[in-house]
């Protein structure tokens, strides 16, 4: 489903993430995207990133009454781009809080799982390619490729993760951008030329609270790989 909306609406796409984890792995994720509309009905034409509220609560599964899930600041702007195929888009903003970290399979975009693994809990998440260019192909599956390569460029993926400052965060791709906190830009160039799909892995260790507070001792950088700790549990 991403894939292909990637390979016809590239100029119109645009997602950002930002994952929030408290010390008892609740919190809450913050989502930003821009999405075409259906010139009648108003529609996204992304049919996995909604454009009002109602279909957020319906995407989502959000029951006000078990509290699991709750839905707030929600915000919508429509804009209109020299844009002759999907001149009408919708900026849209909201923010979802979770009591449990296992919730996060459906809130975040991708195929994620989470668990837990020696005393770490591990968000998983792939990203599907096209696979890349075939051998052999021809002159117009070529130049197709060729064009959806060069509509994908400069464009990604905006995500992060943020754990309290004393937690070890461990990545296999992303940058640091402080304790506690990782991100990683997805290019949207990579889902058409990578052979398997994009994976980003992520381990969270919960350490005590140091007695001193933040302010006065230095937080230790993320550990991009586990080996980087020199930990042996």
């Amino acid at each position: 489903m991403l894939l292909g909306i990637l390979l016809f609406l590239p100029q119109c796409f645009e997602y950002e993430e930002d994952l929030h984890l408290a010390p008892n792995y609740g919190g809450y994720v913050d989502y930003k995207y821009k999405v075409p509309l259906q010139e009648r009905s108003g529609k996204s034409l992304i049919a996995f990133l909604p454009a009002t509220k109602e279909n957020v609560i319906q995407k989502y599964g959000i029951d006000p009454d078990d509290k699991e899930l709750i839905l707030e600041d929600f915000a919508s702007e429509e804009v209109y781009e020299t844009d002759t195929r999907f001149p009408r888009k919708k900026v849209v903003r909201f923010r979802i809080r979770f009591k449990r970290p296992e919730l996060l399979e459906k809130l975040l975009i991708g195929q994620t799982s989470v668990y837990y693994l020696d005393q770490r809990l591990v968000i998983q998440r792939g990203f599907p390619t096209s696979g890349g260019l075939q051998e052999n192909s021809g002159r117009i599956a070529t130049n197709f490729h060729k064009y959806v390569e060069d509509s994908l460029k400069s464009r990604a993926l905006k995500l992060s993760v943020s754990a309290p400052w004393y937690y070890n965060v461990y990545a296999n791709v992303g940058a640091t951008a402080g304790p506690g906190r990782i991100y990683y830009n997805l290019p949207l160039e990579a889902t058409v030329n990578r052979p398997n799909p994009s994976l980003w892995r992520i381990e969270i260790k919960a350490n005590p609270m140091p007695e001193d507070g933040p302010g006065n001792v230095p937080g230790q950088p993320i550990l991009l790989d586990p080996a980087d700790s020199g930990a042996t549990d």
